[in-house]
């Protein structure tokens, strides 16, 4: 996990939560997601948790800090953080995203058709393991609450666990909808410029070939 990645994430979201938990470690959140941290040192107290983040003290003025203690990785804030979960759905990344508002929603398809979107951007602090690791893996959990998740796991170890992101609605597909036939619109359109391009010049070619002819 990239620890200034991480900050940034917190400047965005004025939220930093430091979850100390019995039987795993440090784990780190900003309210949209929890990043496993598990190599850091326990800290407590504003000070420290701003000098071991390294962040600056201007920006940090502007950080609510939340320090939790809890006994089990299984519930934190009501998210199972452990490596494995029996009732987790293997999901897959979907290759197109979407981009409601202007912000860009990375989607998730569970074997059963469901679909679960969320930022792109929390994925940031582990985006090295992401894009580097062989064996990244997505599971959708659901909080006590019944609320689903998004879990990231490299390997049989959980990187971090991310909150889902309200994309779908009438208004949004009316939309997808409507840029759907743009775009079918302008593929028509290049289409008809390359055909018109191709038989400009095989009519010039043509033409030469004639003089040529002619010439002999």
């Amino acid at each position: 996990m990239k620890i200034s990645k991480f900050v940034k994430l917190v400047k965005n979201a004025g939220r930093c939560i430091v979850a100390d938990v019995e039987d795993s470690g440090i784990w780190l959140g900003n309210g949209h997601g929890f990043y496993r941290a598990t190599n850091l040192p326990r800290m407590q107290g504003r000070e420290q948790v701003r000098t071991v983040l390294d962040v600056p003290e201007k920006a940090w003025e502007k950080v609510y800090l939340e320090e939790e203690w809890f006994e089990s990785v299984r519930n934190v804030m009501g998210m199972n953080l452990s490596d494995y979960e029996k009732e987790e759905k293997r999901a897959e990344k979907v290759r197109v995203m979407a981009a409601p508002n202007g912000i860009w929603a990375a989607c998730c398809r569970c074997d059963d058709g469901e679909l679960i979107f969320y930022r792109e951007s929390l994925l940031s602090p582990i985006m090295d393991e992401v894009e580097n690791s062989d064996y990244i893996m997505f599971t959708v959990r659901r909080m006590t609450s019944g609320q689903r998740y998004l879990a990231v796991h490299d390997g049989l170890n959980l990187l971090a666990a991310i909150m889902p992101m309200q994309v779908v609605s009438e208004e949004y597909l009316g939309q997808l909808a409507e840029f759907e036939a743009m775009c079918a619109e302008q593929l028509y359109r290049e289409r008809a410029r390359a055909g018109a391009v191709e038989e400009t010049e095989h009519q010039g070619g043509e033409e030469q070939i004639g003089m040529e002819d002619a010439g002999e």
